[in-house]
């Protein structure tokens, strides 16, 4: 989760012809005359001749904005709008705004970074946080302080979708609340929710064309200070957040490896997206989007051409979900190039104001358009979905270190293996992910064989098995299917229990079947 974010009292921490010719020219444009910051999405159109996908791309600010000089904003603004990023996510702190007491509004910075955008016909979502000493809860400390009173974030909200009803277009309830830094002193879903609701009826009453997005929710792990997202959307949902947001928003930065080949992997952003979005299907929000409204990638993990790697299949791999909202790249510009600090590495523009390679891919992915991966469009032709299967939760991504690639549906998964498509029901689809393997025949009545020599059994009444190539042996229908997993024996051997029969297999004697 990349972390920048306002201290107290202080700065926070190939192109085609002609199109080719406007893209570098924007670039070259600003970037020697100005400096940039972080854009957000909006709808791109597909380029003539390729397909693409409708994902839209924009770029997010950090904190920094507030003490950027004007000229530099303006060159952001510029840069987001000469290189089709038509999108900007912008702060709104509260606590800048509203420093001293509930009644004292200072609109200055906020008036003109807006003013900014609109001049430019950038879409503007702004994200609102932060909470004024005045306003903190006992016990909480810092510019990202619990608010004492969600009605009283509501009347700020509410003043703020009053003053620009019509010039911004959706408004993001927080920042990362599932971690502490962002809400201190402890993350808490059932604060939040109350926070969001407030938002929500605030602009809705202001504003009700505008668009509530909730969530901002960061990609961590249980520990002292982060709340996982899907059991933190879970408590919010069963605090009563389900009517109260438009959209969902996610975080899902992932350093180290991209989020295709990281989908399969315990809490990455890939399986936290998947069971963020299964939740929205049970609680009827199936019709709502989630949006990524911060991703990027530092020069500080990566070198320059690993960024733009990261960031261009994250772009193609999210265009291939069906609920994929806009994604908003963060960030324009470095803090400090070079520094070894990640948090001031992320920009697609050196401190100077040179172009890495990353700046050159997104220009061209918002002019064109992602285009859909050849994967993608095998998957669609060869293993076109079945309603059946329910809506995809993941892209085209591998499923196994050997590279067999898949995509997971609500109630299906389906592979491309070397014996041609095939599919599994998602809980065996779940085990067979866990074991590093893939199917190598049809499910049929109850059972499965994979690529590492067993079999999975599965049913909701016996729950999902894999049993050794050994045990499988000896196996008829007779037994019916395993209701163990293969349990140790003395010898070295191993014993599974079937609905109708015990199966042991041992080195010296092999497999052996007992009916009961």
């Amino acid at each position: 989760m990349r972390r920048s974010h306002l201290p107290v009292g202080g700065v926070g921490r190939g192109l085609l012809g002609v199109a080719v010719v406007c893209i570098v020219a924007a670039i070259v444009a600003v970037t020697l005359t100005h400096s940039s910051e972080r854009p957000r999405a909006a709808p791109v159109g597909p380029a003539a001749g390729s397909p693409t996908s409708s994902t839209s791309l924009g770029v997010a600010f950090p904190a920094d904005l507030y003490w950027n000089s004007p000229a530099d904003t303006i060159a952001d603004f510029d840069l987001a709008a000469g290189t089709s990023l038509r999108s900007v996510r912008l702060p709104v702190f509260w606590g800048l705004v509203q420093p001293t007491d509930s009644r004292t509004y200072d609109w200055r910075v906020v008036d003109r970074l807006i003013a900014d955008a609109s001049r430019r016909n950038l879409s503007i979502l702004v994200s609102i946080g932060s909470t004024p000493a005045w306003a903190a809860a006992p016990g909480s400390t810092g510019p990202y302080a619990e608010p004492a009173d969600p009605a009283a974030y509501g009347r700020f909200v509410s003043a703020v979708a009053t003053r620009y009803r019509g010039t911004i277009a959706a408004y993001e309830m927080w920042n990362e609340p599932n971690g502490t830094i962002f809400f201190d002193p402890r993350p808490d879903p059932v604060a939040y929710t109350a926070l969001l609701k407030a938002g929500y009826r605030a602009v809705k009453a202001a504003d009700p064309n505008a668009t509530v997005v909730g969530g901002a929710l960061g990609a961590v792990i249980d520990s002292a200070v982060t709340a996982n997202p899907v059991d933190f959307l879970q408590q919010m949902y069963d605090a009563g957040a389900g009517g109260s947001f438009d959209a969902l928003s996610f975080h899902p930065y992932k350093y180290d490896l991209s989020l295709g080949s990281a989908w399969t992997m315990p809490n990455s952003p890939g399986q936290q997206l998947s069971a963020m979005r299964e939740l929205m299907l049970a609680r009827g929000d199936g019709a709502k989007k989630i949006w990524a409204t911060e991703f990027g990638a530092p020069t500080t993990t990566l070198d320059e051409g690993q960024q733009s790697a990261v960031i261009a299949d994250f772009l193609d791999k999210w265009a291939e979900l069906p609920y994929a909202g806009p994604v908003f790249l963060f960030t324009t510009r470095d803090r400090a190039t070079g520094n070894g600090m990640t948090e001031d590495n992320f920009g697609l523009l050196r401190t100077d104001r040179s172009t890495k390679d990353a700046m050159w891919k997104v220009a061209e992915l918002a002019h064109f358009g992602v285009p859909t991966t050849p994967e993608y469009r095998e998957f669609q032709d060869s293993a076109e979905p079945d309603p059946a299967w329910g809506e995809a939760l993941s892209p085209v991504v591998p499923v196994t270190r050997s590279g067999i690639l898949g995509r997971y549906y609500q109630r299906t998964a389906v592979y491309r293996t070397p014996k041609g498509f095939l599919t599994s029901p998602a809980p065996v689809a779940a085990l067979i992910a866990r074991a590093d393997t893939y199917p190598t025949t049809e499910f049929d009545d109850g059972h499965q064989d994979v690529a590492s020599g067993g079999r999975v059994y599965w049913s909701d009444a016996t729950g999902t098995h894999l049993v050794g190539g050994g045990v499988v042996e000896a196996w008829t229908r007779a037994f019916g299917l395993a209701i163990t997993d293969e349990v140790p024996q003395p010898n070295g051997g191993v014993k599974v229990t079937f609905e109708r029969g015990v199966i042991t297999w041992s080195p010296s004697a092999g497999a052996i079947g007992m009916r009961s």
